[in-house]
Formats: structure tokens, sequence, C-alpha cells
């Protein structure tokens, strides 16, 4: 390979290797959390934590290799055409098309990386990462148990853990009921547990301490019996957590022979994605085949515009390969027509591009529309700024007195215009970086989710309303890190233009220069704030009900009646039958525990309970009460045939409440839910730390950015590519950290308040020194 080869692909290789970190780095983000708290809660051994981590690159790279392909051949061609260099070879008699052949050896090595992925490596990581899943469900059943929840999946037991600890082995505060025919006849309390999992037989040892078994007949309410223990093991199968059967392969995890060999009625769906695996690796040629042309020639704003061009390009491609697909799916067009049509397109647009390559601005006898509609743009506006230039002068009594003025109203007022021209690069650098991130992360998860969508053959608008409704949680998710590299990528533009240095020669400092930047950070947190207030609570819920209809679950409901439930002081309500309409109980046991020992104090039995608007009680019939002490019955009372107690004051829409993620719950309401389940005496830990975090994590932007600001004038003349660089390094550190903070706060480790407010304090004290250092 000759030396212009070698310092082509080098320069090309240097942007795609950029871009394949930064496209990666924003799939992953979400991601983070998941594997941050299987880290922190120890659910799993390091071996399996790093086979998790690296089973989620190869679907990730199906994407990005492609994506990185173009960025690079765009953005390293349009560097050196803006250095004048594509010029200087075509002075020394190399024709422009020998770029093709070095760009050609990195296309074929991006194809080849792609290919390997789709058709080998992405199935096995897929496999392998359901298999890690399963093993660790299986393993530690604390990997899927949710502590403060009754968790009825157990065969024939209700169990509910007060606590449980970060190594998963120690549980506080055990209640396990027995359902059976009698509905809970047995139950058994217990102040602390130590776990042993036991896979292979399929059950779990629990060596419980300090506990006492109740076992009484709806029968004959004579019949009670309290045995207290100090140590006892339990066995508890599990199996129910998972399905005997072997799991059936979806068609992303299935091998091209399987998918090939497909005849049954999936066989569309399977040819879909059998296409889709040898059509992605052939998009690096489509890609570089339009990259080439596109970046050879000169034009203005450089690698940025060369990022601009990358951005259509690449949503253009994977929009059509969106259409094909789900047209294909209809049996509107054949699956090869329906994937391979978005490379034909690019392939065909790529080789209409090719004869321009040789030519200089101005040849292109097809351009010449074009280019006389800008010169006329051009003329307008210069005539309408004379236009202007003329009134004000003809405004001003005294053109002296006039320049006087709008020097004094310049130097007090905001905004300025330099003001307004920072704010103007920045918004639209985020504005483009924001559709770009939430587009492609759109387009990676429709793929994902391609084969749920053909099994359970859901209407395309459904699927449309999904991502409609995923919109507003990504921008939310995303808008830090898009605010992040818009400051890196606008002020390191400036600084490579000598703008800075411009600037800064007027006497402007750089404090100053920061202001506007500084006030779009807390405009954007506030914005954020609001957003997660108002309508993202919404769009949450509807896009969690789509995804499970997607994915083929039942419908999550989030006012249901629950048959276990705590109440208020540490009170415990189960019931055979509830009726909202009627606000009738049927068969009501009320145990009233105590939060010391988590023993039971009192057990009330009712056969029917009807509720009394006017007395604001619970009407009692059929009913028995007991109180106990040290494993004991103290006191035992049959109740007259109507009756009340005064400690039953809980309203019927208490057992009608609303079931949610803190996500799907506006600040306030988070807040109102915390002290419910607070009084109820639950453990609130981790719901307090995502309660900060609707604070702090809005935060993160301005606090970002301030960080952000002296760093980009590090960059220097690295322009927009030092500062997307620059930009992933510091956002991996930041979200890494945050969701380490997070997780180690959900589990107790840490203060809910430290966990979610460390990482802001931590990089706002560094963007202050860093800022603070500037020399300016």
């Amino acid at each position: 390979m000759r030396i212009l080869d070698r310092y082509i692909v080098r320069e090309v290789f240097r942007h795609a290797f950029l871009g394949l970190v930064v496209f990666t780095f924003v799939f992953f983000v979400p991601q983070l959390v998941r594997l941050m708290e299987i880290f922190v809660r120890h659910s799993g051994s390091g071996a399996q934590v790093f086979k998790l981590f690296l089973c989620i690159f190869p679907a990730v790279f199906v994407f990005t290799v492609p994506m990185a392909t173009l960025i690079g051949v765009l953005l390293g061609l349009g560097r050196m055409s803006a250095d004048s260099e594509i010029i200087a070879l075509t002075a020394l008699g190399i024709g422009r098309r020998r770029i093709l052949l070095p760009v050609g050896v990195l296309a074929l090595t991006g194809a080849i990386v792609t290919l390997s992925m789709t058709s080998w490596l992405g199935p096995l990581a897929l496999r392998t990462f359901r298999s890690l899943q399963a093993d660790l469900i299986t393993s530690q059943v604390t990997f899927a148990l949710q502590p403060r929840v009754f968790d009825e999946r157990f065969p024939g037991k209700v169990l509910y853990v007060n606590d449980v600890t970060a190594s998963g082995t120690q549980w506080h505060g055990i209640f396990l009921a027995e359902t059976g025919k009698e509905g809970g006849s047995n139950l058994t309390l217990a102040e602390n547990a130590i776990v042993i999992a036991e896979p292979k037989q399929g059950k779990l040892e629990l060596h419980l301490r300090g506990g006492t078994t109740h076992e009484f007949s709806r029968g004959d309410a004579d019949h009670y019996s309290v045995t207290a223990f100090g140590q006892s093991d339990w066995p508890i199968e599990f199996n129910g957590l998972t399905t005997a059967e072997p799991r059936q392969l979806n068609n992303p995890e299935r091998s091209v022979r399987e998918l090939l060999n497909e005849k049954g009625p999936g066989w569309r769906e399977a040819r879909v994605e059998l296409h889709r695996r040898f059509a992605f690796p052939m998009a690096c040629f489509a890609f570089a085949l339009v990259a080439v042309p596109l970046g050879a020639q000169p034009r203005r704003g450089g690698r940025s515009a060369g990022s601009l061009l990358a951005v259509i390009l690449i949503s253009s491609y994977y929009l059509m390969s969106v259409m094909g697909a789900g047209l294909a799916r209809q049996g509107t067009l054949t699956p090869a027509a329906g994937i391979w049509i978005a490379n034909a397109v690019l392939a065909a647009f790529g080789l209409a591009l090719l004869p321009r390559m040789e030519q200089f601005r101005g040849e292109s006898r097809w351009m010449r529309p074009l280019t006389y509609v800008k010169s006329r743009k051009r003329l307008l506006r210069r005539r309408k700024s004379q236009a202007r230039a003329k009134a004000a002068a003809a405004n001003g009594t005294n053109g002296e007195r006039a320049a006087q003025d709008i020097l004094v109203r310049s130097s007090g007022s905001f905004p300025q215009l330099m003001d307004i021209y920072i704010l103007r690069r920045f918004f639209f650098y985020f504005a483009v970086l924001m559709g770009a991130f939430v587009f492609l992360f759109e387009t990676f998860t429709f793929f994902e989710l391609l084969d749920d969508i053909a099994r359970h053959r859901v209407p395309f608008l459904i699927v449309v309303d999904y991502f409609r409704y995923l919109a507003p949680y990504l921008l939310y998710q995303l808008a830090p890190l898009g605010a992040l590299v818009a400051v890196l990528v606008t002020l390191g533009i400036m600084s490579k233009n000598n703008e800075i240095v411009a600037i800064k020669a007027s006497g402007i400092s750089l404090y100053r220069l920061a202001l506007p930047l500084l006030l779009a950070g807390l405009a954007l947190a506030a914005i954020m704030i609001v957003l997660d207030d108002t309508y993202l609570p919404y769009a949450n819920q509807r896009q969690d009900a789509l995804h499970n209809l997607i994915k083929g679950r039942p419908p999550q409901t989030y006012t249901h009646p629950q048959r276990w439930i705590f109440g208020e002081n540490y009170k415990v309500y189960n019931y055979d039958l509830f009726d909202p309409a009627q606000n009738l109980f049927g068969g009501l046991s009320v145990l009233e525990i105590d939060p010391a020992d988590f023993q039971l104090r009192r057990r009330i039995f009712a056969t029917r309970a009807r509720w009394s608007e006017s007395q604001k009680l619970w009407v009692l019939e059929g009913s028995w009460v007991r109180d106990f002490s040290d494993g004991t019955i103290v006191r035992y009372e049959r109740l007259p045939p109507v009756t009340s107690l005064p400690e039953l004051t809980e309203p019927p829409s208490y057992f009608n409440r609303e079931v949610r993620q803190a996500f799907q719950m506006s600040w306030r309401g988070l807040s109102n839910y915390i002290d419910g389940l607070h009084r109820a005496g639950f453990d609130v830990s981790n719901l307090t730390v995502q309660w900060h975090r609707k604070l702090a994590f809005p935060v993160m932007g301005p606090v970002i950015m301030l960080l952000a600001i002296p760093f980009a004038f590090l960059v220097g003349t690295r322009g927009a590519i030092g500062g997307i660089a620059l930009g992933v390094g510091i956002g991996i550190v930041y979200w890494s950290l945050a969701e380490l903070l997070q997780a180690m706060g959900g589990v107790g480790q840490l203060p809910p308040l430290l966990a979610a407010w460390s990482p802001d304090i931590i990089f706002f004290f560094l963007g202050l020194y860093f800022f603070f250092k500037m020399p300016t």
C-alpha cells in the first residue's frame, strides 16, 4: 500500500473510530442502569457481569459500524478538502477517484466486522445474554425478588421481605403465607433469615430466626394455634419463576441456517431477518460510495458540514430500512425487495455523484440552477442589510451620537449580538444532535422489537404510537449529553476559526462569553423539570403499556385491587373478594405487625365487611379478634354479628390505589406516594433516590455545560471532532458515576440525598475549578 493510501486510511479510520465510540455510547447509556444495579447488588459474579457487558455490544455494532464508516469517510475527506489537500492531489495529477481504493479497504473491513456480528456473534451474544439472565434468576432469586412487595410467583405461597441486604443472602422482616383452599390459613413471620439458593434442586433454603407460625381454620373460629421458634429451616420451591420447557428462540437469536430452513407460518419474518443480516454489512459499501464524492468536494463548514450530511444520510437510510421492513412484513413487497431497497437507493445516489468527483465548483450543469438560487439569496440579503443600515443612519440626528448610543446600549444590555450568535450556533448543534440521537435510538429499538411486532401481529399505528410516546423520554434522558457535546462543538469551532482570539482582543472576557451558554443550561434544566412534572409521566405510562402490548405481555393496569396490601400503622390486609362498586370485602383478614421484631400483635377476621360512609369505618360481620404477645395468644374474642373497630380506617380507595414506577409519576405525585408508603411501614430508600433524581438529573445539564466550557477551549484547533471526543469521555465518566451511586443508594449503601446529588456536586466543583482557571 502506498504512502498516500496509508495516509487516507489513517485519516478516515481516526474519524470512523470516533464516530463508532460516540454512537455506541449513545446506544449503551440506557443499559448502564441495569448493569450498575447488578454490580452493586452482587447479583452475579464478576465474570457474569462482564459477560453481560460484552453481550450488549454485538447488537449495537450492527448499527454503529456502518454509521462509523460513513462518518469516517465524510469527516476524514472533509478535513483533507478543507485543508486543500484534495486540490493538491489533483494538481499532482492524481485523480480523485483514486481515493476510492483506500476508502474501499476501510469499507470492506467494516462490512466484514458487521457481517460477523449479524451472522455469528450477534445471535450468539443474544442467546448468551438471555441464558445469563435465566441463570441469575435461578441461582439468586434476589436478582428477581423486589423487597417490600408481596410476591405471589412461588407455588402455593406468598412471600414478603421487608428488606434485602446488598449481597442478597440476608433478609429482614419475612412474611410467608401459604395459599390453598383456605386462602392463607398458615402464616409464618420471622425477624430475619439467611438465604441459600439451590438452583439444581429448584428451591431456596430459608434459615429463619426469631419467628412464629400461625395456623387457623376458617370453618372453626375456636381452632387456632401459634408456634414460636428460635430457628427454623424452610424450603421454598421457585420453579415457578422460570419456565420448565426450553425457551423458543426468536428470529434474532436463530442462526442463518435455521432462518434459511424456516418453511412454516413465520417464514416471511424469518426471511426479513435473514436479508437484514446481509443488507446491513453491505450498507458499509453504500455509505462509502456516497461519502467519497460528498467528502471530496470543498465546502464551507468543513467537518461540521460533514457531520450534518452524515446525520441526514444515516437518518434517510434507516428510515427507508424501517419502511421497507414494514412493507415486507405486510406482504406488499418481497422480503428481499423490502430490506435491500435502502441499499439500492443509496448506491444509486452514490453512482450518480461519482462523475462530480473530478469537477471543480461551478462545473456541474445540473447544479447550476441551485447555484443561481443561492447567489440570488445572497444578493437579497445584502440589499436588505444595506437598506437597514441606511434606515438606521437616517433615524439618527447625528451619526456620531447614534454610534455612541449603540455602543452604550451594547455594552450594558443583554443579549448582545455576540450572545445571539453563540446561542444560535449552540441551539443549532443541540437540535441536530438530539434529532440524530433520538432517531437512531428509535431505529435501533425498532429492529430490536421487529420480531415481537411480527409474532404478535401488532398493528402499524400502535408501533407508531409507541415510538411517539418514547420520544419525550429519550429527549429527557439524552438532553444533558446533547448539551455537553453542543457546547464543546460550538466553542471548539469558534476556537479553531480564531473567533475566540478576536473576542479576547476586543476586550471581552471568556467569562462574559460563557454567560449565554450557562443561562441556556439553566433554561434547559427548567424545561426538563417542567416536562418531568407535566407530560412525561403520562407519556411514560403510555409507552410502557404499548411496549407490553408489543412484547405480548398482559397490559399493566395502574389501578387495581391487590389481595395483599400494607395498610397504615403496620397493618396487612388480605381478602378473598373486593367489590369496589359496593365497597364490600369477602373473607377479610387484618394483621397488625410489630415493627420492632416483625411479629404479629393482633389478627382480625371477618366473613364480610362493608364501608360505612357516615362513620368512616368498616362494618364487620361474622368476625373475631385475637391479640398476641411473645408468641402466645393473650386475648380471643368473638365480636357481635355486626360491629366495627376504630383502627380499620383505610377507605375503599386505599385498596384501589395506583401502582406505578417512579418514572411514571410527577415530582409531587412521587413525594405523596413515598409518604404513603413510609407511613405504611415500607422502606422507601430506592424511591427516595428516584425522587431526588427528578431534580438532580435536570441540574446535570448546566453543571456539565459548566465543565464543558473550559475543556472546549483546551480542544483548540481540533474543532468539532476534538469537542465530540472530549464530550464522550466526560459523558462516560459522568453517567457511569451517576448510575453507580444511584444503584448504591437504592440498596441502602448511601443516603438517598447523597446518592442522587453527589455526581452534580462533584462535577460542579470540578467545573468551577477549571472555569476560573481559564486564561482570559
